[in-house]
């Protein structure tokens, strides 16, 4: 099953039915999973001895103890009356000899015990091989209405649309008004020293930034420069994008450089019928006599570049390669020539203010900000942290918003808005690209990262701490699961999914831009993966694996779906933390993972040990100074 959903997560965007069906297997696997953690508690009850075969053992006790009886009571009672005297000494006379029978409560008690337990044993495999036998006919039915509804989600949809519908956004920046930018010419100079200063030696040019930053944009004002084109006898502009097919790619090139130059491009024909080593052979040739400038916009993979480099020869004619990417070990590869490397950085407040105005409020006067406006308008863009892109589609659609209340509805919804609403469709898209080139594996990390508060500084330490406890971390031979851990980190981090930085109380930690987070958490609750509770709504159930608590009103009420958590975090957002019950920890039985850091509570509740399938448990800067003796039963903990 995991399998399976492994394969389906991979053939994203997918129809409605497929979604279904995908939905559908993931809940079978989550009771699979269920059952199996479900069996490993009762096998631990039984292997405890549980809680009947306790009671049942202090009762066939009951003789050693009979003087602290109510029998015991009424006979002590009775001592002083001379009719009961015979008839008590006889009794306790009886009652010592049947005591001291050799081995008769031990075998008595055993043999009772033994039977139970097999009686029980019996009676919970029955009772898991039904419900496996219903989960088989699920799977069974679900296949058959899938075939017969014509739905097969390992077919996927195809990615072509969507590519096809970024890379001609991407080619769109070239036609650009200058007035409808901001903040780019100082950037443009910076690109231009780097082009033309004169060297012979071939140079790459690297803009890298997160998805929507405006990488293509300030590359596109850069090559459509006349001055530029001057300086160079040819030049071509290939939008790589994450799908590609190389000899397509030197199709483009070898029509564009020739397109540039105004000579006789190759009839298509021929071009389309040409192997790889014949386009390559004509490109060389080509190019091996010309200074020339080639963008490859929106690289992916450093299998790819290292192909086209082939095609773009050094002859220290000064020739010139730019590239936009979104991952830093793309943008900073040797090449064994000259690399510049540029990052983007958020637009600055004032910057992001003129870019939003130009288009929220494109038909005012002078095209400013109504006062009444302003407060709204800036705590939008407060939540933008400067994304160039997220900045102009926010204002198109703040465009046809006029009163204050519509402004203060977007304010209060702008998580619906940004995955319903068409005019921030490209930055949903955009941002998304990111998501799904992740493997499978960083998928999880990432999203994993959502369940912290908005610009919560996590430590890197917890974080990879609680991805292992997770299962999220892959075994490979001769690595630690640490040292794997800092490894997708860093992975996040030069993808820009997440931005690592280094604080002085707390070394390395990382951070989530609010956007990639706002993105994160609608996929949270759509896949069943967590459920983020803010307090805002009451919590009636819980329909995920993982639960997260940003409220801090009062004690945390049991719900219904509590029992299949499998993860539970809390974080104090307010004055007052929440409070936990003993009540509401004997709900998670099957939990793995605790995490109550930061959170100020002076004594953990007894309801502890019931926690049996537990990982991971987080009490760093608490206000406990004890811990209680329950806490030895937690035979599954796992050591940092």
């Amino acid at each position: 099953m995991k399998s399976f959903l492994k394969d389906a997560e991979g053939k994203k965007p997918r129809t409605e039915g497929e979604e279904t069906w995908v939905d559908s297997l993931r809940d079978l696997a989550y009771d699979v999973e269920d059952i199996i953690d479900k069996f490993m508690y009762h096998m631990h009850e039984q292997q405890s001895g549980g809680r009947f075969a306790s009671l049942l053992h202090k009762t066939i006790r009951f003789p050693n103890h009979w003087n602290r009886s109510r029998f015991s009571r009424w006979l002590h009672k009775t001592r002083h009356n001379p009719k009961y005297l015979w008839y008590r000494s006889r009794f306790t006379r009886w009652l010592h000899k049947t005591i001291h029978i050799p081995n008769y409560r031990g075998r008595f008690a055993s043999c009772l015990h033994k039977a139970i337990r097999i009686a029980k044993k019996l009676w919970y495999r029955l009772q898991i091989g039904k419900k496996l036998q219903k989960i088989t006919k699920t799977i069974k039915d679900i296949t058959e209405r899938n075939q017969r509804y014509d739905i097969d989600p390992l077919e996927g949809t195809s990615l072509d649309d969507i590519q096809k519908w970024v890379k001609n956004q991407a080619e769109s920046s070239l036609f650009i008004k200058e007035d409808e930018l901001v903040g780019v010419e100082h950037k443009k100079q910076v690109l231009m020293g780097w082009l033309m200063n004169g060297e012979q030696q071939q140079a790459v040019i690297s803009v890298v930034g997160m998805g929507g930053s405006g990488k293509t944009t300030l590359v596109a004002k850069t090559f459509s420069s006349e001055s530029e084109k001057r300086h160079f006898s040819c030049y071509a502009w290939i939008t790589v994008s994450q799908s590609y097919v190389i000899e397509d790619l030197f199709r483009r090139l070898i029509k564009e450089v020739h397109q540039a130059t105004k000579e006789e491009v190759p009839a298509a024909a021929d071009l389309n019928s040409m192997s790889y080593m014949e386009l390559l052979y004509i490109l060389v040739t080509y190019l091996e006599s010309r200074r020339y400038l080639v963008v490859l916009d929106d690289m992916w993979d450093i299998k790819l570049l290292k192909e086209m480099r082939i095609a773009l020869p050094n002859r220290l004619l000064g020739s010139q390669i730019m590239l936009t990417t979104r991952k830093e070990d793309i943008a900073f590869y040797s090449f064994v020539v000259e690399g510049h490397v540029h990052r983007i950085q958020p637009l600055e407040k004032n910057e992001a203010w003129e870019l939003f105005s130009k288009k929220a409020f494109s038909t005012y006067h002078n095209k400013r900000c109504p006062p009444e406006l302003e407060s709204s308008a800036w705590e939008l863009l407060g939540k933008r942290k400067g994304l160039t892109l997220a900045v102009v589609a926010l204002g198109g659609l703040m465009s046809s918003k006029e009163s204050s209340t519509e402004w203060r509805k977007v304010c209060n919804s702008i998580n619906w808005h940004l995955i319903n609403d068409h005019f921030l469709e490209p930055v949903k898209t955009i941002l998304f690209f990111s998501f799904n080139d992740l493997p499978y594996r960083l998928k999880h990390c990432f999203l994993y990262c959502s369940i912290f508060p908005e610009d919560y500084l996590i430590r890197a330490e917890r974080l990879i701490r609680l991805w292992m406890a997770e299962c999220f971390v892959e075994h490979v031979k001769g690595v630690t699961l640490e040292e794997v851990s800092e490894s997708y980190l860093m992975e996040l981090n030069f993808r820009m999914m997440l931005q690592v930085v280094w604080c002085p109380t707390i070394r390395q930690a990382c951070k989530m831009h609010n956007l990639m987070r706002e993105l994160a958490l609608s996929t949270l609750e759509k896949d069943k993966f967590c459920v983020v509770y803010d307090g805002r709504e009451e919590m009636e159930e819980i329909r995920a694996r993982r639960l997260s608590i940003q409220s801090s009103e009062g004690e945390i009420k049991v719900c219904k779906g509590m029992s299949q958590l499998r993860s539970f975090h809390v974080f104090v957002t307010g004055v007052f933390s929440p409070s936990i019950s003993s009540t509401l920890l004997s709900q998670f039985k099957l939990l793995r993972i605790l995490d109550l850091e930061d959170v100020p509570i002076e004594e953990l509740p007894d309801g502890l040990i019931y926690l049996f399938n537990l990982r991971y448990l987080s009490l760093s800067r608490t206000s406990i100074k004890k811990l209680p003796e329950s806490i030895g039963q937690l035979c599954n903990l796992q050591k940092p």
